[in-house]
């Protein structure tokens, strides 16, 4: 029995220590390569100054379907019966040329009547008292262009006073006027100017203004303050 178990021991030693030399060796490989390799560098490569970087695009793909032409079809919708309320439909092939085929039908709701809200702007006739412009109130400058050429004219222009009192630029619009000069003498004085605004009751609204601008040349007062003796 001991014989036996000295050959068994033996025989499984034998491949135990060929295995563990095996690992031994492979380890101090791999210890010598990590060792070997631990200390190398990465050589760095400098592009000149001048080098260009070109990015190549890639190549067309060829178009998996060719692409089919839009068409728009009409289909014929049958109308369903009762929708005319008994009266009977004639066909378009059968109207005449001269005949309206669009307008108000009995079907059509009339527009509602316009409501008066905050926005709303009134006219003259629609307010209790009518806005005014102020004594002290900037007014348009004659054109110096015009007054050296002694030229008069005349500007009708539009706008809108709201509750402030202050002319909506948004608003001006120039109705008529004899020259250029006189519009835009009206139209750079209207931001400036103040009016005391509409009311209907005590509250203050919007009212529509139109107004016309009047360019006259003065000629100027006779000098009264020297008398000139008069001849015998």
């Amino acid at each position: 029995m001991m014989k036996f178990w000295v050959e068994r021991y033996l025989r499984t030693t034998a491949p135990l220590s060929s295995a563990v030399a095996s690992v031994a060796v492979h380890a101090a490989l791999i210890g010598a390569s990590v060792a070997a390799t631990a200390g190398a560098g990465v050589e760095e490569k400098f592009l000149p100054e001048n080098n260009i970087v070109r990015f190549l695009a890639p190549p067309n793909r060829s178009a998996g379907q060719q692409p089919r032409r839009e068409m728009i079809r009409y289909v014929a919708i049958a109308i369903p019966e009762g929708a005319t309320r008994g009266a009977t439909v004639q066909p378009i092939e059968n109207i005449k040329q001269d005949e309206p085929i669009s307008g108000l039908d009995e079907r059509d709701a009339f527009p509602l009547p316009e409501l008066d809200g905050a926005d709303s702007v009134f006219s003259v006739l629609q307010v209790d008292s009518t806005a005014s412009r102020y004594e002290w109130s900037a007014a348009p400058a004659y054109p110096p262009k015009m007054l050296e050429s002694k030229l008069e004219g005349f500007v009708e222009a539009q706008w809108v006073v709201d509750e402030e009192g202050y002319a909506d630029t948004t608003s001006i619009r120039i109705v008529t006027a004899s020259h250029p000069e006189f519009a835009k003498s009206v139209l750079d004085a209207l931001p400036f100017m103040r009016f005391k605004p509409a009311k209907i009751g005590r509250t203050t609204v919007r009212q529509l203004v139109q107004q016309d601008f009047s360019f006259r040349i003065s000629p100027p007062a006779p000098d009264t303050s020297q008398k000139v003796a008069r001849k015998p």
